[in-house]
């Protein structure tokens, strides 16, 4: 009799959550019909850039998606919007890195916006000129918004292919010039522009001195920048940054200084020691000049032209000055 009881009692228990779940499904439902049935009020759009540059705003994304801005969602039936369409077309502008839609409790549009990060600005050997973000795309310029100080390279690619792993290699070496001169002050406005070489190799044209920097390829890049900054305190700010046609920081633990015709032979007689921290530099005399064919690049002529020529150097000869570690 009692197990009887038990038995019932669970079936009545069992109906009572079968009927509550059965109710909230159709008060669900119902919800969700009368909100597809009811009617837009209107549409908003936010865009998120990063350092809030905004190479595409407001009127961009109508353009797209509404010609009218929100007037052309209001009162449209909820149920009528192609939200994933209008993403993808969305994700189509070159400036756009990703877009979320959706409509909010209040029933309004919200378009939600992540725009593209520009890395740098870059000249292709073409003459054409482009920002390119961290994933290697090139982005048009944007006429009409504000100017961006970007670091500049030069001689690139008309297009990279991410794929192919020299151009993988070569994105590599523009985001880490790119982070060091954008994170670093004094080498965002010291470096006029990075040429590219028909070797792939980069070559930084600085905006003071009449001197060239070898840089090599995009590896150990934060080492070859803390090698140059320690030349330029130790030497180049007794020398002045004129004495060097090309300093070279490509080599593991040395940096080399490539002297040319205009130096006074009472220096050229020295041999001339200074500390480097864990480094000396050591000027030998008794060595030819190289040649270097590398004009400086002014400020007002910062805009380069078409297919920048690389440093040339007689390889048959020895260079003026080593910075190397002591043994």
């Amino acid at each position: 009799m009692s197990k009887g009881r038990i038995n019932i009692r669970k079936i009545l228990v069992a109906c009572a959550w079968l009927l509550a779940g059965v109710s909230l499904l159709v008060i669900l439902i119902a919800a969700i019909r009368k909100t597809n049935d009811a009617s837009c009020k209107g549409a908003k759009v936010e865009i998120n850039g990063a350092h809030n540059y905004l190479f595409i705003d407001k009127s961009d994304i109508w353009k797209l998606i509404g010609p009218n801005g929100s007037a052309s969602f209001k009162g449209m039936p909820v149920a009528s919007f192609d939200l994933r369409g209008m993403e993808s077309k969305l994700r189509q502008q070159s400036w756009v890195s990703d877009a979320e839609l959706f409509i909010d409790q209040d029933r309004v549009l919200q378009i939600r916006i992540q725009e593209r990060e520009p890395l740098a600005r870059v000249f292709t050997a073409a003459g054409n000129s482009y920002y390119i973000d961290s994933t290697g795309k090139y982005l048009p310029l944007a006429p009409g918004k504000p100017p961006v100080k970007l670091p500049v390279f030069t001689g690139m690619p008309e297009k990279l292919k991410i794929r192919q792993a020299a151009d993988s290699v070569l994105l590599s070496g523009v985001k880490g010039i790119s982070r060091i001169m954008n994170t670093d002050p004094f080498w965002m406005a010291q470096i006029a522009q990075v040429n590219l070489n028909v070797n792939q190799k980069f070559e930084i044209i600085p905006l003071i001195g009449n001197h060239i920097i070898l840089f090599g390829d995009g590896e150990n890049i934060e080492n070859k920048f803390n090698k140059l900054q320690i030349f330029y305190k130790q030497v180049l700010s007794k020398t002045g940054f004129d004495y060097y046609q090309a300093i070279d920081v490509q080599f593991d633990k040395q940096v080399i200084g490539i002297k040319g015709n205009t130096i006074s032979t009472s220096v050229d007689k020295k041999i001339v020691w200074r500390n480097f921290a864990d480094t000396s530099l050591l000027v030998n005399s008794n060595v030819q000049n190289l040649a270097v064919t590398a004009s400086p690049i002014s400020q007002s002529e910062r805009k380069p032209g078409p297919d920048p020529s690389p440093v040339q150097t007689n390889t048959g000869k020895q260079p003026k000055a080593v910075m190397k570690k002591k043994l």
